[in-house]
């Protein structure tokens, strides 16, 4: 009986043993219950896969086996482990569907859309000007709004087929990713704190 291009395990009660990644093989053949390619997941059911899976191979339960098995488990343990982390993950998730369509974004993609440069441009001016918690957590508030906005979008640009317009909303979201980083990295310059603290 053929193995499923996606098992990690033979199926057959008397094999068991664990297999190769199978050629072709994609995140979602291993961790969606239909296996089809949406921007769409439920994070729950996805979780609960990888965690079965993960405890299937885990390279500690084939530690007494032959060296091949080893490194099969060990293979495949990182397989699973990068497929949860890009498919849970809203921008990983939609640079692995443009991937699988034969588009690819890179992470140093320069900014073309003159909006999006201005936009990109004025929130890193802004935080460069913050000089409260306050208003960090302002900033940040508004940015994950557009996040949430950009998502729903790029769920409705996979389901419709536009290619096109889901690469423009994957590299808009790529950017709103870096400001959110930016948010979490500010702290308060000198001369901040000496205002903070009534310092003339």
């Amino acid at each position: 009986r053929q193995v499923e291009s996606a098992a990690v395990l033979c199926d057959n009660d008397r094999c068991r043993a664990i297999q190769p990644v199978g050629e072709g093989t994609t995140y979602y053949d291993l961790l969606s219950d239909s296996g089809q390619l949406t921007f769409d997941v439920d994070t729950g059911k996805l979780r609960r896969q990888f965690l079965k899976h993960q405890q299937t191979v885990h390279p500690d339960s084939f530690l007494q086996k032959e060296d091949i098995e080893r490194a099969l488990a060990e293979t495949q343990s990182s397989w699973i482990n990068n497929a949860y982390a890009t498919l849970k993950d809203p921008l990983l998730r939609a640079r692995y569907l443009l991937k699988l369509h034969g588009e690819e974004i890179g992470e140093k993609d320069q900014i073309t859309d003159p909006e999006l440069l201005m936009e990109v441009m004025e929130s890193r001016e802004e935080i460069e000007m913050a000089r409260t918690e306050e208003h960090i957590a302002d900033i940040r508030k508004r940015n994950e709004h557009k996040i949430s906005g950009i998502s729903g979008a790029l769920s409705r640009a996979f389901a419709g087929g536009d290619l096109s317009r889901a690469k423009e909303l994957t590299h808009h979201l790529q950017y709103l990713r870096r400001i959110s980083q930016t948010v979490h990295n500010w702290e308060p310059d000198s001369s901040a704190r000496e205002d903070t603290r009534g310092g003339n």
